[in-house]
C-alpha cells in the first residue's frame, strides 16, 4: 500500500512540474510577443507622424504629352534658319513621384515636310543652290522639284544627380550632295552634360565650333550665301564655359585630310583639327563674335605612293558681328581668313601636294554681310551678299581645271508664317564662279581663269508637325 501511496505522488509532483515549466514557456513566448508588438506599433507611429505628401496638381500624371516643344527651345546646335516652332512638335515628360512634381526628363519631337519648286534660267544646279556646278551654260533653263529638305529631330533633356544632359539627334534626305539622292542624313547626333554651372562637356557630330551660330540670313535655298562657313556639321569633343552674356569654347574635330588635293591617295590624318570660339552678346541684343582654328595636312610616307611623308599647318580666324538697328532691321556679317582654311570656307580648297611631294596651303578670305527686315509678326524680308576668294597663284599652282578660285553671290527671299506649322518662301537668287581651265601640267604656266554665273527662282514651303 505504501509503495501505491509513493507512486502515485511521485506523479503528482512530475504532473506539477511539468505544468511549471510550460507555464514558464508560455510567459516567455507572451514577453517576445509583446515586444514584436510594441516595435510594430512604434515604427507605424513614426509613419504616422511623417506630413503627408503633396499630391500631384488635378489632372497631372506621371507621364505626360503636350503640344509643344518648349522644353528644349533655348538649347539650339544649328545655325541661322535652322531652329523651329516652340509651339509644333511634341513633348514627352516623365515626372519621377508625386513629391517631386517637377520633371526630371523630357523629351521633345518635331520637324518639317518642306517640298520645294525651283526654276533654274541657265542651267540645272541640282536640288540646292550648286556653286561649283556653275560651268558656262546658258539658256540650259530647268523645273526641279524636290522634298529631300524635310527634317526630322529628337530632343531630350534630363536633370540628374550630376548635372544635366542633353541629347539631339537630327537628319534630313539630302545625302549624296545637290544631285544626290534620298537616302537620310544624319545632320547632328550630339549629347551635353552641365559638369557644372559654367561648365558643359558635349561629343559627337554637330555643327562646327568655328561657326558662327547667328550670322545668316534664313534662305528658302538649302545651301544659302558664301563667305560662310562650308561644310557646318563634323564629328567632335567640345568644352564650353558660359557666364552670363559671355561664352567660351574649344573643340577637337574629325581632320581635314579630305581637302588635301594631289596626294595620290597618301593623305593621312594624324592629329585633329582644333577650334575656338568666343561670343558676347549685349542687353541691347547685339553680338559679336571671334573664332578661331588649327589644321594639320599630312602625307603618309608609308603608303604606295610617289611621294615621302609630309606635314603642313593651316589656320583660320573669323570676326562676326549682329547690329540691332531697330526692332525691324538687324545686319548681320562676318569676315574669314586662312591659309589652308579649306572645309570651313564655303568653296575653299585646303592645300594640295606640288610636283615635289611638299604640301601647299591656299591662302582663302570669305567676307558676308546680309540684312533682316520683320516687317511684321508673320513676314520678314532678308537680302544677302557673299564672297569667297581663294590666292589666284596658289589655285593655278595645283595644276588642276575646274578648280574654285573665286564665288560670290546674292539671295534675296520674302518669308509669310500665317500660322506656326506654316512658312512660305519666295526667294531670287544669283551666283558668279571663276575657275581654273585650259592648264597642261606637262606646261609650266599654261591655262588661266574662266568666270560664268547662273540665276535661279525658288520657291519654298515648310509644313511643322
Amino acid at each position: 500500500m505504501k509503495t501505491v501511496q509513493r507512486i502515485v505522488s511521485l506523479s503528482l509532483l512530475a504532473g506539477v512540474a511539468m505544468a511549471g515549466l510550460t507555464s514558464h514557456a508560455k510567459a516567455d513566448e507572451l514577453v517576445a510577443l509583446k515586444a514584436q508588438l510594441e516595435a510594430l506599433q512604434a515604427q507605424v507611429d513614426q509613419l504616422q507622424s511623417r506630413p503627408a505628401s503633396a499630391p500631384l496638381p488635378e489632372g497631372a500624371s506621371w507621364i505626360t504629352f503636350r503640344r509643344g516643344t518648349e522644353a528644349t527651345a533655348d538649347w539650339n546646335m544649328g545655325l541661322v534658319g535652322d531652329a523651329m516652332p516652340t509651339t509644333s512638335g511634341m513633348t514627352i515628360a516623365i515626372t519621377p513621384s508625386a513629391d517631386l512634381p517637377a520633371p526630371i526628363h523630357e523629351v521633345t519631337i518635331s520637324g518639317y515636310v518642306k517640298g520645294d519648286v525651283i526654276y533654274d534660267f541657265d542651267q540645272d544646279l541640282g536640288d540646292f543652290f550648286s556653286y561649283t556646278a556653275i560651268d558656262g551654260q546658258e539658256d540650259q533653263d530647268h523645273v526641279r522639284l524636290h522634298a529631300r529638305q524635310s527634317r526630322f529631330s529628337i530632343k531630350s533633356k534630363s536633370d540628374t544627380a550630376i548635372g544635366q544632359i542633353r541629347t539631339l539627334i537630327e537628319g534630313d534626305f539630302l545625302s549624296g550632295g545637290s544631285f544626290g539622292g534620298t537616302d537620310f542624313r544624319l545632320r547632328h547626333a550630339w549629347g551635353e552634360w552641365d559638369m557644372t554651372p559654367n561648365w558643359t562637356f558635349g561629343a559627337g557630330q554637330t555643327t562646327r565650333n568655328f561657326a558662327s551660330p547667328f550670322t545668316g540670313i534664313t534662305t528658302v535655298d538649302n545651301n544659302g550665301p558664301l563667305g560662310l562657313i562650308g561644310s557646318t556639321r563634323a564629328p567632335q569633343v567640345r568644352l564650353t564655359w558660359h557666364e552670363g552674356p559671355q561664352l567660351f569654347a574649344v573643340a577637337i574635330e574629325n581632320p581635314s585630310d579630305g581637302q588635301l588635293i594631289n596626294s595620290f591617295g597618301q593623305s593621312s590624318s594624324n592629329i585633329p583639327n582644333f577650334t575656338a570660339r568666343w561670343q558676347y552678346e549685349t542687353e541691347a541684343g547685339h553680338q559679336f563674335l571671334i573664332s578661331g582654328l588649327a589644321a594639320n595636312y599630312h602625307l603618309d610616307g608609308d603608303l604606295d605612293g610617289p611621294y615621302g611623308s609630309d606635314s603642313k599647318f593651316g589656320w583660320g580666324v573669323q570676326a562676326a558681328a549682329n547690329v540691332v538697328f531697330t526692332d525691324f532691321l538687324t545686319l548681320t556679317t562676318s569676315v574669314m581668313y586662312g591659309d589652308g582654311i579649306g572645309q570651313y570656307l564655303f568653296g575653299a580648297t585646303g592645300a594640295y601636294v606640288d610636283a615635289f611631294g611638299d604640301i601647299k596651303t591656299i591662302e582663302a578670305l570669305g567676307v558676308f554681310a546680309g540684312l533682316i527686315f520683320d516687317v511684321t509678326d508673320t513676314t520678314q524680308f532678308n537680302v544677302g551678299w557673299g564672297w569667297s576668294d581663294m590666292d589666284r597663284n596658289d589655285v593655278l599652282d595645283t595644276g588642276l581645271n575646274d578648280e574654285n578660285v573665286e564665288m560670290m553671290s546674292l539671295h534675296a527671299n520674302i518669308l509669310w508664317r500665317p500660322v506656326d506649322q506654316l512658312r512660305l518662301g519666295w526667294e531670287v537668287m544669283w551666283g558668279q564662279r571663276e575657275r581654273t581651265a585650259g592648264i597642261d601640267p606637262a606646261i609650266p604656266g599654261s591655262g588661266g581663269t574662266v568666270t560664268d554665273d547662273a540665276w535661279r527662282a525658288q520657291f519654298g514651303a515648310w509644313f511643322y508637325f
